[in-house]
């Protein structure tokens, strides 16, 4: 076994920051399940010094940080959530908002760039949340946002159907490529 398939399947847990099951790191990489495991065994064992670490729950995988860092970085989301939106989460939330459900990848399709960062952000804060459409991810708004934003429903923000309607004329244009 070579370590192209561990590094692959590091890339993807990194560049994603989601967790994902055996079956479909298997299905992205186009090998089979016990091709997965002895590269997640590989990955966990040169991870062994590094900051992160393979985590594993049953069948799903993720990369974390260890724990030892939980509290320098407790400090840094800290100072995180008490400075302002940066541009990249605001673009990415508008997009929530004016599209409830998107997924990561209309949110990113829309923007042009990788949304993950400011999705973690977004989390963070509690201004959006996850829902799981069977294999899908979708995000939405939550309550405290709509809150902070002195409404009861997104339909109630300022140019909604317009805005709206041209997140979904995008995203139909880009169907058609």
């Amino acid at each position: 076994m070579n370590n192209s398939l561990s590094q692959t399947i590091e890339s993807i847990l990194f560049a994603t920051a989601e967790e994902y099951s055996v079956a479909v790191l298997a299905k992205l990489a186009n090998v089979s399940n016990e091709e997965i495991e002895n590269a997640l065994s590989m990955l966990a064992e040169s991870l062994s010094d590094h900051a992160m670490m393979l985590v594993r729950q049953g069948d799903r995988v993720t990369l974390a940080t260890r724990p030892e860092h939980a509290q320098l970085l407790e400090t840094l989301r800290k100072e995180e959530l008490q400075k302002d939106l940066s541009k990249a989460s605001a673009e990415t939330l508008a997009v929530i908002v004016y599209k409830p459900g998107a997924t990561k990848a209309e949110i990113e399709l829309v923007r042009g760039v990788n949304a993950s960062y400011s999705l973690r952000a977004l989390q963070i804060r509690g201004l959006i949340e996850i829902k799981y459409n069977g294999r899908s991810v979708a995000y939405h708004p939550t309550l405290a946002l709509l809150e902070s934003y002195g409404v009861a429903d997104v339909e109630q923000l300022p140019q909604y159907t317009e805005t709206k309607q041209k997140i979904a004329s995008l995203l139909a244009q880009q169907d058609e490529q």
